[in-house]
């Protein structure tokens, strides 16, 4: 089939992911395990019953108070902001302004949020020296739902951010991918963009740099738009299959359709940057033969990331 896609209108989106918890240390905070600067840290939030379990994995700026956490729990489990609430430390109950570090440090540190007649136990699974450009609070994966509320990430972050944060993060991304957002209306890719992190520092050798910097080799519209959706399905690190309907959405959602008119499929996308996936293939990026996670998302970085004057 010849492929001359078409533009039309008609978004989607849909995401889920699970982090593992297997850090078992005991409590310490910040100050006890050597640290003396602002941190991120990586906290699972569980609620589990006989019947059914939630999860949802928050990544969040250790400075901020225990109050900001109580608003970041229920939005992450939509839950009713007006109902009463509390944290306890080891069976102590702790203070609502009392700072993140002060009670979370290291991996496997824990404290106890009750809302309402609820409990739900909250672990730190990991946490890194943090800078200006990473987000405050962030909801980074999940699982589970609660009180009739289907995990969705997208929407959570959605609340969890703001305009001037969407301003800030597409300010940093090389130009076709943020007009790419702002084109399709798909801002649930701007928590996806602010998790990368994209001004942390790659370790990438000058040729690799140089090869990415060259793309994407097509020169036709449709042929980059499927790229640049390409990168961005890559970049989240999910599996093939939800990778492949995250490029249909971005795609579809741009108006591109098949030249019969029918929805325009991942693989035909692919075709359409084919050439330029062929680089990301070799360089481990994309394919079956991938680089680990890690360097995966250096190479990524390097791609969205927007270098003034050319840098």
């Amino acid at each position: 089939m010849s492929r001359k896609p078409v533009r039309r209108d008609d978004p989607d989106d849909a995401d889920a992911e699970v982090i593992p918890l297997t850090s078992r240390a005991q409590r310490r905070g910040r100050a006890s395990a050597g640290y003396d600067s602002p941190r991120t840290l990586i906290l699972q939030i569980s609620h589990v019953r006989t019947d059914a379990e939630a999860h949802r994995h928050i990544g969040i700026d250790d400075s901020l108070h225990l109050s900001d956490l109580q608003h970041v729990i229920a939005v992450s489990f939509g839950l009713e902001e007006t109902a009463p609430w509390k944290f306890d430390d080891a069976g102590e109950r702790i203070e609502a302004d009392d700072p993140l570090h002060l009670h979370l440090g290291v991996a496997g540190d824990h404290i106890l949020h009750t809302w309402g007649l609820w409990e739900f136990t909250v672990t730190v699974v990991d946490s890194w020296a943090r800078d200006d450009n990473t987000p405050r609070a962030l909801c980074v994966g999940g699982s589970g739902s609660f009180g009739g509320t289907r995990f969705n990430l997208n929407e959570i972050n959605a609340e969890l951010t703001g305009e001037e944060t969407i301003e800030h993060v597409l300010a940093g991304t090389v130009p076709p991918v943020s007009e790419l957002v702002e084109r399709s209306g798909l801002y649930d890719f701007v928590p996806l963009l602010q998790a990368l992190d994209l001004r942390r520092a790659t370790y990438l050798s000058e040729e690799v740099r140089r090869r990415l910097a060259e793309l994407p080799l097509e020169d036709d519209a449709a042929g980059r738009d499927a790229f640049w959706s390409s990168t961005l399905a890559l970049a989240s690190l999910s599996g093939a299959d939800f990778a492949e309907h995250v490029l249909e959405t971005i795609m579809a959602a741009l108006g591109w359709i098949d030249d019969d008119g029918s929805r325009l499929t991942a693989e035909a996308a692919k075709a359409l940057c084919a050439s330029s996936l062929e680089v990301l293939e070799e360089l481990g990026a994309a394919g079956e033969d991938v680089l680990s996670p890690v360097d995966r998302l250096d190479l990524y970085r390097e791609l969205l990331r927007y270098r003034p004057h050319g840098e």
